[in-house]
């Protein structure tokens, strides 16, 4: 499957369904695949902080991992919001969200109040690809 181009859809658009304006969702666009016909999402698209974010200690604060935890019980606990839970794995370089945190394992987390910066940025970058 070779990818031509992007496609201006957005997910709405495509399935009917609208989503959270939190949702992970947003991060990925909506290609077409070489037969242009086949409409498709990269969910594997990797993200890279910029260096800045893991020496800046005041972006975020580190949390001890309760036993049977997961990233959406954590973001729900510090940003009251399950959605944003994506945040977390990205900064934390984990490679497989959906791998069992360990207990007692620390965490890095964004401080609650660049949260909300976060995702008014990601939700003008959406609007800017429409």
């Amino acid at each position: 499957m070779s990818v031509t181009e992007y496609t201006d859809e957005n997910f709405f658009e495509l399935t009917g369904q609208e989503i959270n304006n939190y949702s992970l969702m947003r991060l990925f666009n909506i290609l077409l695949d070489e037969d242009r016909e086949t409409k498709f999402m990269n969910i594997f698209r990797s993200y890279i902080l910029n260096d800045d974010v893991f020496t800046e200690t005041a972006l975020y604060n580190t949390y001890q991992v309760s036993n049977g935890e997961f990233w959406e019980n954590i973001s729900y606990n510090l940003y009251e919001n399950p959605y944003v839970w994506w945040i977390l794995p990205i900064l934390n370089n984990t490679l497989n969200p959906f791998e069992d945190l360990e207990d007692g394992q620390i965490i890095k987390v964004l401080r609650a109040d660049f949260v909300y910066t976060l995702v008014k940025d990601l939700e003008r970058i959406a609007e800017q690809k429409t």
